[in-house]
């Protein structure tokens, strides 16, 4: 009775695909039928005269909230449940006239396209499946290495990173809690106390200008060629009003200063260059990470920050730093780079994103984050996991999503840098999502903690200990 609830809805419309309950995808393949399973639905090859295409290759997904679809996808997409979309693109998914909503918030962009194939699987269980570390993981750390990695990771506490986002939610312009981008006052109490905060930890910073915007950013030289960046949005939402942002995203901006902090106290000397990053207006479209991103881009992939052959580090702390006066201090405090011998082959830059990384899912049986990210960007994946499973164990649950969407990592990864979203599980669910109750008793002090540990772990993996 139910397959035949599903089928005469599925003749109601001709332009979406017909569905049945899962259990008579079987009985289509005597037919010669495709079939996909979408959620608690199976889709297949449409009828004749409902004017779809039969072929499945002509069908692509994607992942995203509802509200991001532009007119055109909402007039191709045929089928899909929850945060996935199928839509019909005989032509292609090069055919559509307009591009992508890619360039936004959480909510307000989806995933890149991926053809369908027969015999698909959309649900959350595949689409968002345990990360499951090779055998032959390590964390790449002498003894020693491991050693700063533990002390860096356990002074890290549900005290610590609870009185960071507390004093980070407190700021505002006099009047309202809020960090929003188009608040010029709060925007600069809010830079003014990140940089504070970096410097009185001890780090060399600088304000990446751009536009009416700044990014704020502080170092941690290494020892040879290549970066990591730890890195979070500090600007919240809604634009006018109340913002307290304790989730979104005062939870990833107050992990990078706490993990900066524990790395200070430990007195870490990193190979890589350390580089904690506080993105500006993320809110309306990624701008900081974007300009950030594309800087650490231009700088070369075999070049550190403070690498000095000629001019060279002059010029990317000028690219970086958009000729902050501080730079020329940097540039001067770290001379030791030039040193030929300290060159590596290990000249990437890599960076860790967290983003709403706080608020547990009455869904979720327990602590859950999901690694958002290309499988490609299979380095900092691992090291992220095998962050957890040292300092975590089992009290968090690591998924993955191969459909990375709407936060900073974006900007990182449309530059061919690995990058990898941290974001707490389900986060399509949290009721508080850019609205003025987005406050300090919604996040889960468990969760944030771990999530916390995890990144300071992976970014001492991924930068090495000299």
């Amino acid at each position: 009775m139910r397959i035949a609830v599903f089928l005469a809805l599925s003749l109601t419309s001709a332009t979406e695909l017909p569905r049945i309950h899962p259990d008579a995808a079987a009985s289509l393949l005597s037919t010669g039928k495709w079939w996909a399973q979408v959620g608690d639905h199976v889709v297949h090859t449409p009828h004749a005269d409902s004017g779809l295409s039969a072929h499945v290759g002509d069908y692509y997904y994607a992942y995203g909230s509802h509200g991001a679809l532009n007119d055109e996808l909402l007039e191709k997409r045929v089928g899909g449940a929850g945060r996935v979309h199928i839509f019909h693109l005989p032509e292609g998914k090069d055919s559509l006239a307009t591009s992508l909503p890619k360039v936004a918030g959480r909510r307000d962009s989806v995933s890149s396209l991926v053809q369908l194939s027969h015999k698909d699987v959309l649900s959350d269980a595949k689409l968002f499946p345990d990360f499951e570390l090779p055998p032959d993981y390590t964390s790449g750390l002498s003894k020693d290495g491991e050693q700063m990695e533990k002390k860096v990771v356990d002074s890290i506490t549900s005290t610590s990173v609870m009185q960071q986002l507390k004093d980070l939610v407190k700021l505002g312009d006099g009047t309202d809690q809020t960090r929003s981008y188009s608040n010029s006052k709060a925007t600069a109490n809010t830079v003014q106390y990140l940089q504070q905060k970096f410097k009185d930890m001890g780090f060399q910073t600088c304000r990446e200008n751009f536009s009416d915007q700044t990014d704020v950013v502080a170092f941690l030289p290494g020892s040879e060629s290549g970066s990591v960046t730890v890195g979070g949005h500090y600007d919240s939402r809604p634009f006018q009003g109340s913002a307290p942002g304790a989730v979104d995203n005062g939870s990833g901006a107050s992990a990078v200063l706490e993990i900066a902090r524990a790395v200070a106290s430990a007195g870490v000397k990193p190979k890589k260059t350390l580089v904690f990053a506080c993105f500006a207006a993320e809110e309306p479209g990624l701008r900081g990470s974007e300009e950030f991103a594309s800087r650490l881009s231009a700088s070369g992939a075999a070049s550190s920050f403070v690498e000095d052959h000629g001019k060279t580090a002059e010029k990317l702390m000028a690219r970086m730093c958009g000729g902050d006066t501080e730079a020329t201090a940097i540039l001067q405090a770290n001379s030791f780079m030039r040193s030929k011998a300290r060159r590596r082959e290990n000249g990437e830059h890599e960076a860790l994103v967290m983003d709403e990384i706080a608020w547990k899912s009455p869904s979720t049986t327990g602590p859950v984050v999901n690694l958002e990210s290309y499988d490609w960007a299979d380095k900092v994946l691992k090291h992220l996991a095998g962050a957890s499973k040292t300092h975590n164990g089992d009290s968090l649950k690591v998924t993955h999503s191969n459909n990375p969407f709407g936060s900073d990592h974006m900007s990182f990864l449309q530059k061919n840098i690995q990058s990898v979203l941290s974001i707490h599980g389900d986060d399509e669910s949290y009721p508080h999502y850019h609205q003025s109750t987005d406050a300090i008793d919604q996040v889960n002090p468990e969760l944030y903690t771990l999530i916390t540990k995890m990144n300071a772990g992976a970014a001492l993996r991924l930068a090495g200990v000299a």
